[in-house]
């Protein structure tokens, strides 16, 4: 296999992310200091894996890799990645750690993978590289412990030399025009173009390479942003066609983004396309003419092209922080919800009207005994009764926990002597007393169904 037997063996060999080298040696001869992780992510292809195996072969450390085909949960990453972190070799080596495709631990296969590979960052004794497509498919926690070095796709040209010097080593016949076709079907991928003229043998014709064809390689948001805010060209929609995300999400993405890129004045101009953007979405919700997401999608990309250009060579873009405060408030709605549906029921009302609720019941909580009282009545659990009132929610417990203690009272039956009245009743006397009883039963009911609210208490 020509990936084998032409995989770098020192950093020089590296195509395409020399660059990088420097950032990742500086990490390395620092790592005592701070024991943070490296995580590098970017493209199929485009040498995290092998950054990592030159950079152990180079400095002569250990290298232990765990790659995505192996069992990634909890027990493995401790039995595996644990035992490696927190010992040394023989003699006194050091051991690079590689975690390969960090972005797919989840699911019901790698349960408890992340939270134990959190761990094991935070106390490890031997350096931690992990590897991702997307770093934001990594968790939060984890990127937080890392230092993040990105991987940009390989140039067409980058991979064409790298293809030129393999096929004049290994005397294959092949025309420069083939070389750059497969390279720029490769999408930047080296080990899929390096395989490709592989299985194309050593004697290649024109139009051979349509054999292989092209890699269906999905845009990056983070290159297509890139492109965005350096093109200073309204053409810089295309290069969103291929992002799969519906534009109010692409929209988030740039807002967050555009004030890392501009500052002032073109600043200013980039956020009133934004602006009028999102005009446009909102009206093509309402209206549901969703013909207008053209003109909110132009705006939102060429438009905020054309209104400057970056200074910066590198801008560190992120995810929207929209979606970081859904994820952090979600268990703060599901308690709202079930408070709302908790007074709902017992109101007989919907969550919308069981929302004006409430600020009274919170006016209520303030005196701890009508609190436990209320909280009683709508089966509130601690959880929710500090959802509503977090500074008095230990009083109120407190009180719900005195009430407990109070025994009930239970009504004295007085014992009444029967007696036998020798004296027939009338019939009209006894329908008299039927009717009477009858009244007396339908008021104590009515008395027993009169629906409750919160002025009782």
């Amino acid at each position: 296999m020509l990936v084998e037997k032409y995989f770098p063996k020192n950093f020089s060999e590296i195509k395409g992310q020399q660059a990088l080298v420097k950032d990742i040696l500086a990490w390395i001869n620092t790592w005592g200091s701070e024991k943070k992780a490296l995580l590098i992510y970017g493209p199929p292809g485009s040498g995290k894996t092998t950054m990592v195996k030159v950079l152990a072969k180079e400095l002569g450390y250990d290298l232990i890799e765990l790659n995505a085909s192996d069992k990634r949960d909890q027990t493995a990453l401790n039995r595996i990645v644990g035992n490696a972190a927190s010992s040394k070799t023989l003699f006194g080596y050091k051991k690079i750690i590689l975690l390969d495709e960090a972005d797919n631990i989840h699911g019901k296969e790698d349960f408890g993978g992340a939270k134990a590979l959190l761990e094991i960052i935070k106390n490890t004794q031997n350096p931690i590289i992990l590897t991702a497509n997307s770093y934001w498919e990594v968790s939060q926690a984890i990127r937080e412990n890392c230092k993040l070095v990105q991987f940009k796709r390989l140039q067409s040209r980058t991979v064409f030399a790298r293809l030129k010097e393999i096929a004049v080593a290994e005397g294959i016949n092949v025309d420069e025009k083939v070389l750059l076709k497969i390279a720029e079907q490769s999408g930047g991928d080296m080990r899929a173009a390096i395989n490709d003229l592989d299985s194309l043998g050593k004697n290649i014709a024109m139009g051979d390479e349509k054999l292989v064809g092209s890699r269906d390689t999905e845009a990056s948001i983070f290159e297509a942003l890139s492109k965005l805010y350096t093109s200073n060209t309204i053409d810089v929609r295309k290069e969103f066609f291929n992002i799969d995300k519906k534009p109010d999400e692409l929209l988030l993405w740039i807002d967050e983004n555009t004030p890392k890129a501009y500052k002032g004045k073109d600043l200013l101009n980039s956020m009133n396309f934004i602006s009028k953007s999102d005009i446009y979405l909102k009206r093509a919700l309402n209206t549901r003419n969703y013909s207008m997401w053209k003109y909110a999608s132009d705006l939102m990309t060429g438009g905020v092209s054309v209104a400057g250009i970056t200074d910066s060579r590198y801008i560190p873009f992120s995810p929207p922080k929209y979606f970081q405060v859904l994820g952090s408030s979600k268990k703060a709605r599901v308690t709202n919800n079930v408070i709302l549906d908790k007074i709902g029921k017992k109101c007989h009302c919907s969550r919308k009207i069981a929302r004006s609720y409430l600020p009274m019941i919170a006016i209520l909580f303030l005196n701890p005994r009508k609190g436990a009282l209320i909280a009683n009545f709508f089966e509130f659990d601690m959880e929710e009764i500090k959802f509503i009132d977090e500074k008095n929610y230990r009083k109120i417990e407190h009180e719900r926990e005195e009430l407990l203690k109070i025994p009930e009272k239970k009504e004295k039956i007085k014992v009444v002597p029967v007696t036998i009245d020798k004296k027939v009743e009338s019939k009209v006397e006894i329908i008299k007393k039927e009717k009477e009883s009858q009244k007396e039963s339908e008021k104590e009911e009515q008395q027993k169904n009169r629906q409750k609210t919160l002025f009782d208490f």
